[in-house]
């Protein structure tokens, strides 16, 4: 059969355009990078409460049936440092003693939450370490007038303490709680002693 000139160049032009069409450049979906995750919102920091002012906490839950136990207003007053206390000498040089007036806000008694439920009082040093009142020989520190303990019944309220072995570079910084729903509580600490109930603390101390 014999090939006309036109037809060469038709089938010629149809190849080019099969080449073009099969030119193995990747799909832009296959070749396209997936969005990155976002990152997790930065939780909002806890802003330190002055000494003297209430925390509204929730009370420690019930041991057996779990349920919590009503709602404790925690008011730290008084701040001493001393190099003993009722008896007692510190591992690391001295004690830093809080202060504080603990009362029940609703209709049902409320206590406070303890180190053993990864709760309760902590010291958080300027340089950031945290201290508990488990940390050094604080636990025997018992001023008189300042001992408060169990739950605080209904329209009442107690003077309680809480005791921490400290360095001296350790003074001031931060005094946090943790409630019976897991929130966190501050209250920023003088360097020195202050508050209201400091000479009667001090002289406790003493005894």
């Amino acid at each position: 059969m014999r090939i006309t000139p036109a037809v060469t160049v038709l089938a010629a032009a149809c190849l080019s355009l099969t080449a073009c069409g099969s030119s193995g450049a990747p799909d832009e979906k296959e070749g396209s990078t997936p969005p990155a995750a976002s990152a997790p919102p930065t939780p909002p920091e806890v802003k330190a409460l002055a000494l003297g002012k209430t925390a509204h906490t929730a009370g420690a839950a019930h041991p057996v049936e779990g349920d919590g136990g009503g709602v404790l207003d925690i008011t730290p007053t008084s701040v001493v440092y001393v190099p003993t206390g009722t008896g007692q000498t510190p591992v690391n040089g001295s004690y830093a003693v809080v202060a504080y007036k603990a009362k029940s806000a609703t209709a049902v008694a409320a206590a406070e939450t303890v180190p053993a439920e990864n709760a309760g009082w902590q010291w958080i040093a300027p340089d950031g370490q945290a201290v508990s009142t488990m940390d050094g020989d604080a636990t025997s520190v018992t001023p008189d007038g300042f001992l408060g303990s169990g739950a605080v019944a209904l329209g009442s309220y107690q003077w309680r303490s809480q005791a921490f072995d400290l360095t001296k570079a350790q003074h001031g910084g931060q005094l946090v709680y943790t409630d019976g729903e897991g929130k966190t509580y501050r209250w920023t600490m003088p360097a020195k002693d202050s508050g209201p109930e400091a000479a009667k603390l001090k002289k406790a101390l003493a005894g």
